[in-house]
């Protein structure tokens, strides 16, 4: 899976400020991104990193919020 499968073939614009935060990003961060964007659940991502579900809610909202600046 590539960041290209989620946005418009023509927003090269976008896809290049989402690869520049994407490469930001701590590893953890990194790996729970991935793991949602491949079709995990909170729940089931939050249990492989031994964290609760609403920590990995907040890690996915501070996600967005970064991206969508």
């Amino acid at each position: 899976m590539k960041l290209s499968d989620f946005i418009a073939h023509d927003d090269v614009d976008k896809k290049i400020e989402i690869e520049q935060a994407i490469g930001q990003l701590g590893h953890t961060d990194r790996a729970v991104l991935y793991l949602w964007v491949i079709g995990y659940t909170q729940n089931e991502i939050a249990q492989m990193f031994g964290f609760s579900q609403s920590k990995i809610c907040r890690i996915l909202g501070n996600l967005h919020k970064s991206i969508n600046k």
